[in-house]
């Protein structure tokens, strides 16, 4: 070890991908010397090298071997999970985290993964005394984080809706649409809001027009299952939140089909840029909203599991599974996103 690199260690599954790349070139930049795993050897070797990992820091196992994900983790800090599909793929990569007594993040974006994380690997991690924050992506962290800022500006309980703007159009990756796929009719259906202290399905978006940062007229949208949905609610003073999305976004994640998911391409358009934007409505009357604003959802996400696993190393958090805002300082861990370019703010009116 030289005198730059990081003595904590954090275990990647899935570091192959795009998004993979992402998390690879943070964790280097950190001088940390991640363990790849992976069920591929090429793949994770080839990984390793462009990353100039040695070959110590290669692990092969399957999703489907418990006893070999649990070896392949134990001795790690945390471990990082990088799938597409969670609602497939992704219980054995943390189930295999906890048994090995490590800290775990993801970069889910499903509502159903996270409620099954939450109810059924939570009180698993407890009792390990490990901690879980799962649902880590440009969507879900400031989500949360911005939520937790914005329900405190007004008078609660609060009113939420989460939105997700891509301000330059451009198209997911192949495990994006995955992702939506595995999950279509979820999808399709809108998913859970929250409502009178409980997770609801059925019903429209309440507010189906959102006037987005910078632009004079509404953009109509309707009800999608953000994954916040869940987490605001654990430690915000809310009556409602829901998550939307533009209508024109929503036609074309519901005409997905496995043939033309086939026939996308595996990296992402090169413009990602995006808002996410967390419109807050006080029982008094007033409203607050908070605004990230990013330069690639794909990059972003990586950098915000790096942050989110570099904290949990720092075990400061409680063991258990927790939202974003009850396992760090909501606006400290925003701060730290300002090097990247990532910038937020709240508004009031």
């Amino acid at each position: 070890m030289t005198s730059t690199e990081d003595p904590r260690t954090i275990a990647v599954y899935g570091a192959t991908g795009h998004t993979g790349g992402y998390l690879l070139a943070e964790l280097r930049r950190r001088g940390l010397t991640p363990t790849l795993v992976g069920r591929d050897a090429d793949r994770i070797r080839a990984a390793a090298d462009a990353a100039d990992l040695p070959d110590a820091a290669v692990r092969v196992a399957e999703l489907t071997d418990h006893a070999a994900l649990v070896t392949a983790f134990t001795g790690a800090d945390v471990v990082i999970s990088s799938l597409p599909a969670y609602v497939e793929h992704g219980a054995a990569v943390l189930a295999a985290a906890i048994d090995a007594g490590a800290h775990y993040t993801d970069m889910s974006g499903e509502q159903l993964f996270l409620k099954r994380v939450f109810d059924e690997f939570g009180p698993r991690a407890t009792a390990a005394g490990v901690t879980l924050v799962s649902g880590v992506t440009d969507s879900n962290v400031p989500g949360d984080l911005l939520a937790h800022l914005a329900t405190r500006r007004v008078t609660g309980p609060a009113e939420v809706v989460l939105s997700h703007l891509s301000k330059s159009g451009g198209n997911g990756s192949k495990g994006s649409a995955k992702t939506v796929f595995a999950s279509l009719d979820w999808f399709r259906g809108g998913g859970w809001h929250y409502a009178d202290g409980e997770l609801r399905t059925g019903a429209g978006a309440r507010h189906d027009k959102v006037t987005f940062p910078g632009d004079t007229e509404p953009t109509t949208v309707a009800k999608f299952p953000q994954p916040p949905v869940l987490t605001i609610p654990r430690h915000s003073n809310v009556s409602y939140v829901e998550g939307v999305l533009a209508t024109s976004i929503l036609d074309t994640l519901s005409g997905f089909t496995a043939e033309l998911i086939d026939t996308l391409p595996d990296a992402p358009s090169a413009d990602l840029r995006y808002d996410l934007v967390v419109d807050a409505f006080g029982a008094d009357g007033r409203h607050a909203r908070g605004v990230l604003s990013g330069v690639d959802s794909y990059r972003d996400s990586a950098l915000m599991a790096v942050e989110t696993a570099v904290r949990l190393a720092g075990n400061a958090a409680a063991p258990g599974a927790l939202a974003p805002a009850e396992a760090f300082d909501p606006a400290d861990f925003l701060v730290a996103l300002a090097p990247f370019g990532i910038t937020w703010r709240i508004e009031e009116s």
